[in-house]
């Protein structure tokens, strides 16, 4: 199975397994608070959490357009901000996210662009 951003207009996919899942990313934002602000939500379906890892994540923020320094955190639907994101960076956190499914089907992933700190 492989991912692929969703065209607008198309409904949810269905999954018949249990290693297929949907990724919502928001980007464009930042995040004040307890909201993520000012951004878009982009639909990636047909992710399989057996070959799920912070490359293909890496691939689908390319496919964005997005690059440069960017902090990756992630919460499961029904979750609120102020139960707290939990920070992207390793293939162990994607693990970790991963044992959500099947129970839910989507995992909402929040781009945080960070400014590099310029050397003189």
């Amino acid at each position: 199975m492989s991912w692929g951003l969703r065209p607008e207009g198309y409904g949810e996919p269905f999954y018949g397994d249990e290693a297929g899942f949907s990724i919502q990313m928001y980007h464009n934002g930042e995040i004040r608070g307890n909201y993520y602000v000012n951004g878009s939500v982009d639909w990636f379906d047909y992710c399989d959490k057996d070959r799920m890892s912070m490359t293909e994540i890496d691939a689908m923020v390319k496919e964005l357009g997005h690059e440069g320094f960017i902090n990756y955190w992630y919460n499961i639907p029904g979750d609120s901000f102020d139960d707290g994101l939990v920070k992207l960076s390793e293939d162990t956190d994607v693990l970790d996210m991963l044992v959500f499914v099947p129970d839910t089907r989507v995992i909402n992933i929040f781009l945080e662009h960070v400014l590099a700190c310029s050397q003189e």
